[in-house]
């Protein structure tokens, strides 16, 4: 933004104050990227000077579809303001931490020692804990940023296992997290992890067998599926890192034993080497993270491509695993259906459909304050450029009709494979499900919900 368009503006609404200005300037801001025009060009192109119908006619040519059809405080306008500092390094390169930080047992681990070996121009610094380390860093945007810098070595003491931390007000499905650790190299533009993150690196716990040992970890519930599933990759990717951790032989091996519990590897990465080793069971599966080939290419980068996540798969399948994949986030663009279809299509061409246990939707969706920070570190995407609403559950996403229809297109893609895979929705709301074929199959949970 140039100081004469900001001047301009200055000029043009002298009277308004500053919530006022900061609403207006947004949303010519939103539409002069969106239409990629001219600031200037969409300021005097405004007939009005009146604070209410200058919002509405902006709000009306911001939101086309679903201006008339919801509150006006369901718009989400904070102050548009776009720092270049902030922007996310995007090149794909290898993964090499500068700094490792560890705790003093971790010495005595096989992590440490694989650290030591694959990183040996890293500087190692113990320190006594990771709280006693974070409680005077301030961590912000500049720091995500650079988190891939940092790795942390620490032990793990009460977060091992928990039920899905799912929205007030949406469907839970019962799902259970074994968090294996917290932070990613990839660079999604649309992962929570970006303003959720308060820690400046990527963490790691050194103690997975306490994981294996809670004895809450068999004791999960199963929702409407019909067995307990519990799953990595929550605030982390399940595999990105098993060639530092071989976490996955050690919870393979724990896993074959338990018939009664579905496992679930979730990942974008294709580094399944320690998986294809240790050999698969049907109660283990390899899970992939998928999006439409030009959604990945615009939105996730640094993460291998969808057909090679595919090709992943399909070694996986026939290594014994079952298999699974998450359409999450399905974003809205032009030509999303055939986008989606052809990603399906992909999926059963590519891997034995009889290896799919599960297949998950959800559409995109994010906190608030989120926004701003895709905004920032992502100033040339579209993703935000979406008609993107506040929700009850104070999170935007597409109006609820755009999302119904989404899941109903790749829903009947998914049909017509004839597979036995359960399909189902992530964080959505009831009314939402009620009106899609997927609620008559496993309709049972709604009694509990």
């Amino acid at each position: 933004m140039n100081n004469t368009a900001e001047t301009a503006f200055a000029n043009r609404f002298q009277n308004f104050g500053i919530n006022k200005n900061r609403e207006i300037f947004r949303l010519i801001s939103e539409i002069a990227k969106i239409e990629k025009c001219n600031f200037t060009a969409v300021l005097n192109s405004i007939p009005s000077n009146d604070y209410e119908t200058v919002k509405k006619i902006l709000l009306q040519r911001r939101y086309p579809a679903t201006f008339s059809r919801v509150p006006l405080n369901s718009f989400f306008l904070p102050k548009y303001k776009i720092d270049p500092e902030l922007k996310a390094d995007t090149e794909t390169r290898d993964f090499y931490p500068k700094n490792i930080y560890f705790e003093r047992e971790s010495q005595n681990t096989s992590v440490y020692d694989n650290l030591k070996n694959l990183f040996p121009k890293a500087d190692f610094r113990e320190i006594l804990s990771l709280k006693d380390f974070t409680e005077t860093v301030r961590f912000g945007i500049k720091d995500y940023n650079n988190r891939a810098d940092n790795l942390f070595l620490v032990k793990e003491k009460y977060d091992f296992f928990k039920k899905c931390p799912c929205t007030s007000g949406v469907v839970n499905c019962g799902y259970s997290i074994m968090n294996l650790g917290m932070g990613c190299p990839y660079e999604c533009s649309y992962c929570f992890l970006q303003g959720y993150q308060n820690i400046p690196g990527i963490v790691i716990p050194y103690n997975i067998s306490d994981y294996l040992d809670d004895e809450k970890l068999t004791a999960s519930t199963s929702g409407f599926f019909n067995y307990k599933r519990i799953g990595s990759g929550e605030f982390t990717d399940s595999l990105v890192f098993d060639h530092i951790t071989e976490f996955s032989k050690q919870i393979v091996d724990f896993f074959k034993k338990q018939d009664d519990v579905l496992f679930e590897f979730k990942t974008k990465s294709v580094n399944i080497k320690n998986l294809i080793e240790s050999g698969g069971k049907e109660n283990i599966v390899a899970a992939w993270s998928v999006n439409s080939l030009k959604m990945s290419e615009e939105n996730e980068f640094k993460a291998p491509c969808v057909i090679e996540r595919l090709k992943a798969a399909k070694e996986c399948a026939e290594a014994g695993f079952s298999t699974a994949f998450h359409f999450d986030p399905v974003i809205f663009y032009d030509g999303w259906q055939n986008g989606y279809k052809e990603i399906v299509n992909m999926i059963f061409d590519t891997v034995p459909e009889k290896s799919v246990k599960w297949i998950s939707i959800g559409t995109l969706r994010m906190p608030s304050a989120q926004k701003t920070i895709i905004e920032n570190r992502f100033p040339d995407n579209s993703l935000t450029d979406g008609e993107l609403i506040l929700g009850k559950d104070y999170k935007l996403r597409y109006f609820k009709d755009l999302r119904i229809e989404m899941y109903k297109t790749i829903i009947e893609a998914i049909k017509s494979k004839k597979t036995k895979a359960t399909v189902y929705l992530c964080m959505e709301e009831r009314d939402v499900w009620k009106q899609l074929t997927i609620y008559k199959k496993i309709n049972a949970v709604f009694r509990n919900c």
